[in-house]
């Protein structure tokens, strides 16, 4: 059996989405100068399955030094936060989601809240959401 690279990618992502995805949902949200974000009466929220990932971070602090004021370096911790939607889920969606929008996920105890931060796409039709976690949505 010969696959092209597509066919693929086609079957790992639903392989691993079946393992791994769960619901969330999309809630849309605009943005206004000088306002909090409100709600997108324009798109509906809407449900979704991707796979959610959180993990630690580090990056180094850029500054400025003089000399040997500053002999080691400073590190930031942080948590790297990402939804990836697989293309057969996206090919669904009747909007796609951007900068700003809501992620919920639904299957958790507490339901945590995201802000989408920024929405990486490839050209396998996937999309990865970077997340920022968010107490409340307006």
């Amino acid at each position: 059996m010969s696959w092209s690279f597509y066919e693929l990618d086609a079957a790992l992502s639903d392989a691993a989405s079946s393992v791994f995805a769960e619901p969330a949902l999309l809630r849309p949200r605009v943005s206004t100068q000088y306002a909090e974000r409100s709600a997108d009466s324009d798109r509906a929220a809407t449900v979704t399955y991707g796979i959610f990932s959180a993990g630690p971070a580090k990056d180094d602090l850029g500054g400025q030094a003089r000399g040997g004021q500053m002999s080691g370096t400073t590190k930031l911790s942080t948590a790297a936060t990402e939804f990836w939607i697989a293309k057969p889920q996206i090919d669904q969606l009747p909007w796609l989601p951007i900068t700003g929008d809501v992620v919920i996920l639904t299957a958790r105890n507490s339901q945590p809240i995201y802000a989408i931060s920024r929405v990486a796409t490839s050209d396998l039709g996937d999309l990865t959401l970077m997340l920022v976690r968010e107490d409340e949505t307006s």
